[in-house]
């Protein structure tokens, strides 16, 4: 056999004896894998389950209140309210508390009877167009099956015509563009706050940054603030890319969003740090944002949305900065959200980023003593 083949098998032997026998390289290659799948296996899933629905009947008929019943047995639906007024249903469409509302008209029953055409009403909320469009097909279904049992009517139809609010067309790069601002800006600062303190463990200024006459909060509040800025400065730029560039509306307001920007960086850096002080080397680091950011995104409602998860798995992910992100950066692109309402997941971001930013001045100095 050739030297170069000798000492290319004895190469590659060596690394996956290390591989094996290095308790830290095993607990990477195990663990982040098994919690991974095990996540990955509740969250990622193309259908659309635990719908939110409300129902304003206004039929005082027999067909009416059967689609009604229908609506409340379905399995697709986890929960069906009646709304008792139109205002009652727009509001809970408009804070995202129900996927779409159905409004059964007046006439609905009289309709059916003398076999004309019977129109129901669907609004959905178009800032989930995935989910909303699914959500139409179980509603079709729905009404298509009930046409049938009811017996001939020669000219009888019944037509669920939707509507999609926030999205009127359902256009994915509305949607996709707002929760880009979140997930870029999240994979940008959170590798940049990480590799904060590790690049100074490797660099061999760890040591030097510890003697210097500053305290554990304020070398952490100058890692901090940097990183917020870059955070800042790169998700406006693909905010305006995406007003300008594919014409995604924003009727938010620039201070409001830029507040929300400020929240989302400051939470997701408060991780990073926290991720830079376990880290001795800038690898280390980089695995570490890694093995968060992947579950971050995917429990985000990005691509799966968060109803569909285990109600364990829903609080769990109260504690995802993306989640709250994607949910503030669409309201505020294509809903024009105010402050009060922004406010709900922006206190959340706070609370996160504190915490972490808490934990890390611990550790930090913890080590450093």
């Amino acid at each position: 056999m050739p030297a170069a083949l000798l000492r290319l098998q004895a190469l590659i032997a060596k690394e996956l004896l290390i591989a094996v026998r290095d308790p830290r390289a095993r607990l990477m290659l195990l663990v982040p894998p098994l919690i991974q799948l095990v996540i990955f296996s509740f969250a990622t899933t193309l259908e659309v389950r635990n719908v939110r629905v409300m129902v304003f009947c206004e039929d005082a008929g027999r067909h009416g209140a059967e689609l009604a019943r229908r609506l409340e047995g379905s399995a697709q639906f986890s929960e069906v309210r009646r709304a008792e007024s139109e205002g009652q249903w727009q509001g809970a469409l408009e804070r995202g508390e129900i996927l779409f509302a159905v409004h059964v008209p007046p006439d609905f029953s009289r309709r059916i009877e003398r076999g004309e055409r019977a129109e129901l009403g669907a609004f959905y909320d178009g800032r989930r167009s995935n989910s909303a469009q699914i959500a139409h097909g179980y509603l079709q279904e729905i009404v298509e099956g009930y046409l049938s049992e009811i017996g001939p009517r020669p000219a009888a139809a019944l037509d669920a015509r939707g509507r999609n609010w926030f999205n009127p067309n359902l256009d994915h790069v509305w949607t996709t563009i707002p929760s880009l601002v979140a997930i870029l800006t999240l994979l940008l600062t959170m590798s940049f706050s990480a590799l904060s303190l590790a690049r100074e463990k490797e660099l061999g200024t760890y040591e030097q940054l510890i003697a210097a006459p500053f305290t554990p909060f304020e070398i952490l509040l100058g890692k901090l603030v940097p990183a917020m800025i870059v955070g800042i400065c790169q998700g406006l730029l693909i905010a305006y890319l995406g007003r300008f560039l594919f014409g995604v509306p924003f009727l938010g307001s620039l201070p409001l969003l830029l507040l929300a920007l400020a929240a989302f960086s400051y939470s997701v850096v408060g991780f990073g740090l926290l991720i830079s002080t376990f880290a001795r080397t800038q690898q280390q680091a980089i695995l570490g944002a890694f093995i968060v950011m992947v579950p971050s995104v995917a429990l985000s409602g990005f691509a799966a949305p968060v109803d569909n998860m285990p109600e364990w798995l829903q609080r769990a992910v109260w504690l995802n900065p993306t989640k709250h992100g994607i949910f503030i950066f669409k309201g505020i692109f294509l809903k024009g959200l105010p402050l009060e309402e922004v406010a709900t997941d922006m206190i959340p971001l706070l609370v996160i980023g504190t915490a972490s930013f808490a934990l890390s001045a611990l550790l930090f100095r913890k080590n450093g003593s």
